[in-house]
């Protein structure tokens, strides 16, 4: 029977093939942790084949033994910042705190990869790493009583709040690179646009104008954290399960 390769981005995983290869001195390791230093840098738009040539102090068909194409190289990118994941996690006695942490330690890391991480919810995450980071979070949540399904439900639901915050916090509409002072003046002028707003129309905005400036993205996130965790736990409480 012959084998149909899947037509899913990114599936099945890719295998270096040149990792003994003495044409290329060069690992795959190498080549994604210096684009992911690169991006850190300069953004993704710096990443390319013949600039990570240069970094690497090789060809960029030397690069193309390793990764096929820009496109791979993501998918090795995004899979190596979940793994960065696991040892962000802070030690926890219960399954609740545990999935809090991990919560937390994603969005830790996908700010500090702030160019790279928009790219998560563009591409598949089938990756190793990825596939270990969901089974962790689905043994933790098997451990607070859920079912299989729910654990998975679960798990996708920590992932998807950490992660989705974390896209948007790293999307500054101001720039990586504004300063303190542009960034106060940013703030102002926002609070006088606001201040501005009809009142008949917008009550509820201009109520809450003071307290707006002064709630950090840190306590937006574990407000939001706090409540999905409440709900997950209660319903496992209850007895209720997606089953």
């Amino acid at each position: 029977m012959t084998h149909t390769p899947s037509r899913i981005r990114g599936f099945p995983w890719p295998t270096d093939s040149a990792s003994s290869d003495a044409r290329s001195p060069l690992t795959r390791d190498q080549i994604v942790d210096a684009a992911i230093r690169l991006a850190d840098a300069e953004g993704l738009e710096a990443v390319s084949m013949r600039r990570l040539g240069t970094e690497l102090g090789a060809g960029a068909t030397s690069l193309y033994w390793h990764v096929r194409n820009k496109d791979e190289l993501l998918d090795l990118m995004v899979d190596r910042i979940i793994g960065e994941v696991q040892a962000e996690i802070e030690p926890a006695d219960t399954w609740r705190s545990q999935l809090e942490e991990a919560a937390r330690a994603l969005r830790r890391v996908l700010v500090k990869h702030r160019h790279i991480a928009p790219v998560i919810g563009t591409r598949p995450t089938f990756g190793p790493r990825a596939v270990e980071a969901v089974e962790w979070l689905m043994g933790r949540a098997r451990a607070g009583g859920a079912d299989p399904r729910t654990s998975l439900l679960a798990a996708q639901a920590v992932l998807n709040w950490a992660a989705g915050f974390a896209v948007f916090e790293c999307r500054d509409p101001l720039g990586v690179d504004a300063s303190d002072e542009d960034r106060r003046a940013f703030i102002d002028e926002l609070g006088r646009f606001v201040a501005g707003l009809p009142a008949d129309r917008f009550p509820n905005t201009l109520a809450t104008l003071e307290s707006a400036a002064t709630i950090t993205p840190t306590e937006q996130f574990e407000y939001g954290l706090r409540l999905l965790m409440n709900g997950i736990e209660a319903e496992l409480r209850s007895g209720r399960t997606s089953g």
